[in-house]
């Protein structure tokens, strides 16, 4: 019976986490073709400074979104840095290849970052469950 909750609990997760990336990816579409405003179909640093200025959305995305290079484009002493990072064809701007890897790294972590958490409610579930055993046996 334990094993089968188990078992139900990791179906459970793993159909959250699938939908949890494919509405994270679809934000980060979202969120290039918000930037892209010229929709030339690559960001450049123009394009990039005024949506992480103006736009809301955009800069909520990148405030949460678990990629330090993302996270960067929205301090300005650390711009450059991050769109060289970003760019690595070296081109001058970012496009939507550059952009999907940045953003597959950043679900990536996201993705550690639910599995450590639910992994913690487990651990804190057990740790309950043996304390109310233990009082329970010794009533």
């Amino acid at each position: 019976q334990l094993a089968n909750e188990r078992e139900r609990r990791e179906k459970a997760a793993r159909a959250e986490d699938e939908n949890f990336s494919v509405e994270f990816l679809s934000a980060a579409r979202k969120v290039f073709e918000m930037i892209d405003v010229d929709e030339s179909g690559t960001l450049e640093k123009e394009e990039i400074v005024r949506a992480v200025r103006a736009d809301q959305e955009v800069i909520n995305f990148l405030v949460n979104c678990g990629n330090k290079n993302l996270q960067y484009l929205l301090v300005p002493n650390r711009l450059q840095a991050a769109l060289a990072a970003m760019d690595t064809d070296h081109d001058g701007h970012i496009d939507l290849c550059e952009w999907e890897t940045c953003i597959e790294i950043a679900l990536q972590n996201k993705l550690e970052q639910r599995a450590a958490a639910r992994e913690a409610q487990a651990k804190a579930a057990q740790k309950e469950i043996a304390e109310f055993t233990g009082e329970f046996l010794s009533a």
